[in-house]
């Protein structure tokens, strides 16, 4: 949820940053208008990747205790 919330706010910071960021003029200002842009598409993309990629921890935790329930089940039937 977290990196959710910060695709958010990066997406906002991108809204407000490109209407201050022109793409015309000499090169320094190109160069640093586009490594910006790129580094925010970047930024973005990597939470959302997270959020999305993420495992759950309550699924992880319930297949873990499924496991040793089994593991239990099967030493109990070896006796």
């Amino acid at each position: 949820m977290k990196n959710l919330l910060y695709a958010l706010i990066a997406l906002m910071m991108l809204y407000y940053g490109l209407q201050q960021i022109s793409l015309s003029g000499n090169q320094m200002q190109t160069v640093f208008a586009m490594s910006w842009l790129c580094l925010a598409i970047f930024v973005i993309g990597g939470n959302f990747a997270h959020y999305l990629y993420h495992p759950k921890k309550a699924v992880t935790e319930k297949k873990s205790y499924k496991q040793s329930l089994q593991k239990k089940r099967q030493r109990q039937m070896m006796r």
